[in-house]
């Protein structure tokens, strides 16, 4: 079971898979999420693309985003999303898609997203095309975060301010748009 760490959900437990099948952020990396992300997830739209059992989208909620759209590929994962939801009384500020998170055209309709979190499987093929193909559904004042191996590298453009978080083996980088 995974603990949300703040909020009005605040030690209220999720559901998640026995075994590795997921790999759910942990609890000193979400603080340090939200640390950073600090009053920017008020009443916040966020995007949790390949959610796992929605660790970080109902912790978003539980800090008082307006919405959280949940992008995850297994249905039986999904379906956990979704249990947690209706657990937590979140299911009204919620959508839950089962959907390939490389092929983020069915987005189009839920966007722009104020905050965009990507928490691809280490490993996975293609992550350095992710802040490409999700930057243009971020709200122009928005932050985009990707967790990812501390060695992992990406070629971002030249107008984006980013900041590094690493912990252990793991780092979040926020690629902030500058406005105007």
């Amino acid at each position: 079971m995974i603990r949300i760490i703040g909020g009005e959900a605040k030690g209220r437990k999720i559901k998640s898979p026995p075994g590795l099948k997921t790999r759910p952020i942990i609890a000193s990396l979400r603080k340090v999420l939200f640390d950073t992300l600090g009053e920017r997830i008020w009443e916040a739209k966020v995007l949790d693309v390949f959610a796992g059992v929605g660790t970080v989208g109902i912790e978003a909620l539980s800090r008082g985003a307006s919405f959280v759209v949940f992008v995850e590929k297994d249905p039986k994962v999904a379906r956990l999303i979704r249990e947690n939801l209706s657990m937590l009384g979140y299911v009204d500020k919620a959508a839950v898609l089962v959907k390939d998170a490389f092929r983020p055209a069915f987005l189009e309709s839920y966007s722009p997203f104020d905050v965009i979190f990507l928490g691809p499987p280490y490993g996975i093929k293609g992550i350095e095309k992710l802040p490409h193909l999700y930057l243009p559904f971020l709200s122009p004042s928005g932050v985009l975060v990707i967790q990812h191996h501390h060695k992992s590298r990406f070629d971002f453009p030249a107008d984006m301010r980013l900041k590094e978080k690493k912990a252990g083996e793991n780092q979040l980088t926020f690629i902030f748009l500058e406005e105007g």
